[in-house]
């Protein structure tokens, strides 16, 4: 007897497309560098992505405005094997907000208490990788990555 599943098998990868100037980004890429297991869905992960995506293109828009370049991966910038700093830094920005918004959403699938105390210990988890989003973009954008005033 030979089994035939009824749904197909959901892709391992799903790209998804950015506006052109910035690059279009991997979901197995964002797993690979972030250790995001298979606990979430393709589409799902491919959903934080786009909305970490659009996200992070609106808070550098400003910067990305005053480049005279084609794209991101032709601004000016140290070379890392074959990549622009630029364009890893990019990439490690929309990554690690998208790992951010995944943990942030997991206590969307168990409302037990142990549901809720699991999710409460993500929550210091979430707040690093949203940093780490931030200081990446900080330092694509040649911005300083913390800013301290004396009162």
């Amino acid at each position: 007897m030979t089994f035939i599943p009824s749904t197909p098998a959901e892709p391992s990868d799903v790209t998804v497309i950015n506006d052109g100037w910035f690059p279009d980004l991997s979901t197995a890429e964002l797993k690979a560098r972030t250790g995001l297991g298979d606990i979430f869905g393709a589409e799902r992960v491919a959903a934080a992505v786009r909305a970490s995506m659009i996200e992070v293109n609106s808070a550098v828009r400003r910067w990305r405005e005053s480049q005279s370049a084609g794209s991101l991966a032709d601004v000016p910038a140290v070379l890392y094997g074959d990549e622009s700093e630029k364009v890893i830094l990019y990439k490690t920005g929309v990554y690690a907000r998208a790992r951010a918004f995944l943990l942030e959403t997991t206590r969307d699938y168990d409302s037990t208490k142990s549901g809720h105390d699991r999710a409460d210990a993500l929550e210091p988890i979430a707040d690093d990788w949203a940093r780490q989003s931030a200081e990446a973009l900080a330092r694509m954008t040649g911005r300083p990555r913390a800013i301290v005033e004396l009162i």
